[in-house]
């Protein structure tokens, strides 16, 4: 049983305030839930990281209170049920955690179904990280490097993303390789200095963002899921609560999607048929736009045609018209692409701001 306080949290209080937590805990706790509770202690409702990216699909922002998104009456357990009762409600419900409370409904404990299975999300799923480009617009920067072992606070791009998912629980970790190839194998080796294990898929071709998945032996995924991630971007996602979001909903192919703000410069009348219903003055459009993370269940590598150049969006089309599910996880935390030298410039100072505060490593 786990202590509850940590978990525990005001109705009132905005998704802002919720992730903040829900990211504090992740440092300790695979699977987190806040649970709303009133001064005394009473349970009123629960939120999940789940809970919330759904919500900002459905138009909620970063002050919406928790409330307005909750569960009211999320699954729990009375003090005093036996361990193996807890754990067959966990597994019934198909939830990973249970509130445990009193008779008068005050949260007196977490039951976690993690410490009771053999699933670990280090042992059993795998990341793979997209290493293989050219690096062109970065050039002559990657004349002689790759542009994922360009350095960022004197440490390789790549090495940050790898030590980022040994953080959050991924060890096992494939890293697509072609150009310059051997200066990312001699620098992380299978991966033991960095406490993790790496194996290498080369591309004996140029085989696009996708193509490469193809190579993957299947065999090794024991059926679970797997990420992949571009491997010019910085971010502080949460991957373990990624993969949870896409095991949850079911889906077959999820992406992250972040915001992206179009503001336009001038009014903007809003039309039905050839009426103006109303008119907006410089208005913001906000988007969710791709942004290259991507977990994937093993079924579809049979989608990516063997030896072809295929690009994730044929696989995400591909996905589409065979009818499989595919969502999208709304990206709040702080993300970085570097694909320019002004982004690699700016590199450093989004890395000292966001991540070194932070004990990835």
């Amino acid at each position: 049983m786990i202590y509850p306080k940590p978990f525990m949290t005001s109705s009132k209080s905005s998704i802002t305030d919720a992730m903040k937590k829900l990211s504090n805990l992740g440092k300790y706790y695979s699977h987190n839930i806040l649970l709303l509770t009133d001064s005394n202690g009473i349970l009123e409702g629960s939120v999940t990281d789940g809970d919330i990216r759904k919500a900002f699909l459905n138009g909620a922002t970063m002050e919406t209170t928790l409330d307005e998104i909750s569960t009211k009456t999320p699954i729990v357990a009375p003090e005093g049920m036996t361990e193996e009762k807890m754990l067959q409600l966990l597994k019934i419900n198909k939830i990973q955690s249970l509130p445990i409370v009193n008779t008068d409904g005050a949260v007196v404990g977490i039951k976690q179904l993690e410490d009771e299975i053999e699933f670990k999300i280090s042992g059993n799923v795998y990341a793979m990280i997209m290493a293989g480009g050219l690096g062109s617009r970065l050039r002559p920067l990657t004349l002689d490097k790759p542009k994922p072992m360009l350095k960022v606070c004197n440490k390789p791009i790549l090495q940050i993303i790898i030590e980022s998912l040994r953080h959050f629980g991924f060890k096992k970790i494939f890293i697509n390789v072609r150009y310059l190839s051997d200066i990312i194998i001699n620098y992380f080796k299978d991966g033991s200095d960095f406490d993790v294990n790496i194996q290498y898929i080369k591309e004996p071709k140029p085989m696009g963002t996708a193509g490469s998945i193809s190579l993957i032996d299947e065999k090794l995924l024991s059926n679970k899921p797997f990420l992949v991630i571009n491997g010019d971007i910085l971010t502080t996602i949460n991957y373990r609560s990624f993969l949870d979001f896409h095991i949850a909903a079911k889906y077959d192919f999820t992406l992250c999607g972040r915001p992206y703000n179009i503001k336009i410069p001038f009014g903007y009348p809003v039309i039905e048929g050839d009426i103006v219903t109303a008119f907006k003055e410089k208005p913001d459009f906000v988007h969710l736009v791709n942004s290259g993370i991507y977990c994937i269940s093993p079924e579809l590598i049979n989608m990516v045609p063997k030896n072809k150049y295929f690009d994730m969006p044929d696989l995400i089309n591909s996905a589409i018209l065979n009818k499989k599910r595919v969502g999208v996880f709304p990206l709040r935390e702080p993300f970085h692409e570097i694909g320019r030298h002004e982004t690699y410039k700016a590199a450093e100072g989004f890395y000292q701001k966001f991540f070194l505060h932070k004990e990835l490593d």
